[in-house]
Order: structure tokens, then sequence, then C-alpha cells
């Protein structure tokens, strides 16, 4: 029979581990601010602008074409009334996003190493002095898979596309070696008694 306690108290060991696997890197790497990045110009009421006092503010195309190959996109300067008085490339945008794929990089790296370490604790934790070890070290498993899977799914795009499926592989072999490992020890527990 299967004891409800016993799934509740994996489950949620599993939840909190992962849960804190989280806020853990959070804490001590937080994400990059768009803010930080980009400041957002002063939007004013369109209706308050007259651009037909507004000097015309023409772009060459060479640096249009010398923005677009940075990536940025063409931003203006305004005067106190609304009007274009120089103009930029702002490449704010690319900035950004470079650092959040490498945040998402390193979350990925943090998460994994704690993940791993979670499902070693878990598969080696001594069953045999304490049945509740068992219990609990299968939700350090399962919460070092939650972790490992959230870990990949939020960097799955910042990581090259060489480095996915060797990635993916490898969580495959890790869920293999667990399963052998921990499935076939339960399979020989279960014969001995």
């Amino acid at each position: 029979m299967v004891d409800i306690r016993k799934i509740i108290i994996i489950f949620v060991v599993g939840i909190l581990f992962s849960v804190f696997v989280f806020s853990f890197i959070e804490a001590v790497y937080p994400s990059p601010e768009w803010d930080d990045f980009c400041k957002s110009p002063l939007v004013r009421d369109p209706g308050l602008i007259n651009t037909e006092d507004c000097p015309v503010l023409n772009v060459s195309e060479q640096d249009r074409n010398s923005c677009a190959e940075k990536k940025g996109t063409i931003a203006y300067e305004r005067d106190s009334n609304g009007c274009a008085i120089a103009y930029y490339c702002d490449t704010c945008n690319i900035n950004y996003d470079t650092a959040r794929d490498n945040h998402s990089r390193y979350v990925f790296y943090i998460s994994a190493l704690l993940a791993l370490v979670a499902i070693f604790v878990g598969m080696y934790l001594p069953a045999k002095e304490n049945s509740l070890n068992e219990w609990i070290g299968t939700g350090f498993m399962l919460g070092g898979a939650f972790a490992l899977f959230f870990g990949t799914m939020q960097s799955f795009q910042a990581l090259d596309r060489i480095a996915r499926p060797i990635v993916i592989l490898a969580e495959l072999i890790i869920v293999i070696f667990i399963a052998y490992k921990k499935v076939g020890n339960l399979r020989e527990d279960k014969k001995k008694t």
C-alpha cells in the first residue's frame, strides 16, 4: 500500500529545494533590468508638440546602415519642446539582450551544479540507518531534477546550438543513471525481503 505521507514529503522536499535554488541564484546574481541598460525617454503628449515648428532632422543613409550593422535603432535627443535636435544609434536593447543571455547561462551553470549536488546527496543518503532518509533523499533527487529541468528551460535559448543537444544528452544520461542506481536498488531490496 502506498504511504501518502511519503509521497507528500518527497514532493514538498523536491519543490522547496528547486524554489530554494532559484531564489538563491536571484539573491546572489540578480537578473539584469531593462532600465539599467535603456533609459526610457520622457514621453510627451503628442498634442502638445507642434511638429510644424520643429526643424527637420534627416538621418543619413550611412548612419542608418552603420546603426543597423550594430543591431541598434536610431533614437533622437529632444529639446524641451519635444523637437528632435540630434540623433544617435541606440544599442541598449542588444546590450540588455546580451546581459540577459549571460545571466541565463550562469543560472544554468549554478542550477545544474546545485541540482547535481542534490541528486548525489539524495542517492547516497544512508537509507538503512533511518527510513526517513529514503524519503528525504528521494525528495532531494526530485528537487535536483526539477532544478536541472527548469534551469535548462530558462537558459535553453542562451546556449549555443551545439551545446543544446549535448546538455540534453548529459541530463538524459543523469536521469537514466539515477533510475538504474536508485530503482535498481529498490528492486534488489524488495527481493531480499
